[in-house]
């Protein structure tokens, strides 16, 4: 019996003295399992503890590409002058014949229809909407940019004098309309190599119908940039022959324009979009003339009432172009005969029926 325990003793000691080193599959898995649950101690500081929590810098967050913002395409609308009139409303109605020039058996939309085609093909090829409009423009139509082409024509011994080109703003107009006209008037003298008419924009040209807002519905919004061109003469032979013979180089003289202007505009410019601003006139006396043009050697067009209202469009040195209300009429006054009233400026918007 004594010797039975001595030997279990033997044995308990012997295991002691190996580490209790086993090899059972369960014993294995044990240990496994704590290494897995419990990261490993953590070293002891070298620094007397504080009872300060300990400093942590969080781990940055994950940050993505920001969402590439897509940009509209920029809008542009292209009238064919004269193009399908007969659909004029009637607020319009008298423009029904003005059907333009005539020459060699074409009326005059049968040369602008062309150009302004290629005008649109040449601007969506490089990415612009374009809406190609005929005479009767959308209500207040709005776009990034807008230019009516057509082609002048005169009779007589003047058909085989005047020729070239000539281009023109609104009244009033914006700086972003100035911006355009000087754009395309570089194109296109540049790719035509057509010469400038040395008249000039006329008064009709500044004061057309789709400009007109303050006279009729059917018409551009003031804001909106906008030129009309007279790409060359009908009646006029180098005119015509490239107008009627290449149209697709007129449209590039505008095209290019156009795209210039776009390239260099801010769209988020609002105020360059902004018509100028003229205060309101009144003459000083009755019977106070209104030129047809803006020289004392000019057609008296009637005479106004003292105080009648006067909206202007435009001024020069020592004239004023007005647009008299009730009856409507055009036409100039010598600053010296008007005063600046305090009445409040009618809006370009502002129409007859209003």
């Amino acid at each position: 019996m004594r010797h039975h325990r001595l030997l279990s003793l033997i044995g308990i000691l012997a295991v002691l003295l190996t580490g209790c080193t086993t090899s059972e599959p369960i014993a294995q898995g044990a240990a496994q399992a704590v290494t897995a649950t419990w990261p490993a101690a953590a070293p002891q500081p070298t620094h007397a503890p504080t009872d300060e929590p300990p400093t942590v810098t969080p781990e940055p967050a994950p940050t993505s590409a920001p969402e590439p913002t897509a940009v509209p395409a920029p809008r542009v609308g292209i009238q064919a002058g004269h193009w399908k009139l007969e659909n004029l409303p009637d607020e319009m109605q008298q423009f029904r014949t003005w059907s333009g020039s005539y020459v060699r058996g074409y009326d005059e939309w049968e040369i602008n229809l062309p150009i302004a085609q290629a005008v649109q093909q040449q601007l969506e090829a490089a990415g612009v909407q374009v809406d190609l409009l005929p005479t009767v423009i959308p209500i207040g139509y709005t776009a990034d940019a807008f230019v009516s082409i057509h082609a002048d024509g005169v009779s007589g011994a003047q058909a085989g004098v005047r020729h070239g080109w000539k281009i023109a703003t609104p009244y009033r107009a914006s700086p972003a309309s100035e911006a355009l006209a000087a754009a395309v008037q570089d194109s296109y003298e540049r790719v035509t190599e057509l010469p400038p008419d040395p008249r000039g924009a006329s008064v009709d040209m500044r004061a057309y119908y789709a400009f007109a807002s303050y006279r009729y519905w059917h018409s551009i919004a003031p804001t909106t940039p906008a030129v009309i061109i007279e790409t060359g003469f009908m009646t006029y032979p180098t005119d015509w022959n490239l107008l009627y013979k290449r149209p697709e180089v007129v449209a590039q003289g505008i095209a290019e324009g156009v795209l210039a202007y776009l390239h260099a505009r801010d769209p988020n410019d609002t105020a360059a979009r902004q018509p100028v601003n003229l205060p309101m006139l009144k003459p000083k006396a009755a019977n106070t003339p209104l030129y047809q043009y803006g020289n004392l050697n000019s057609p008296v067009a009637r005479r106004l009432a003292a105080g009648q209202l006067l909206v202007p469009l435009a001024t020069r040195e020592g004239w004023y172009l007005v647009l008299t209300r009730g009856p409507w009429d055009i036409g100039w006054v010598r600053t010296v005969d008007v005063d600046i009233t305090d009445v409040p400026q009618v809006p370009l918007t502002s129409r007859p029926d209003e």
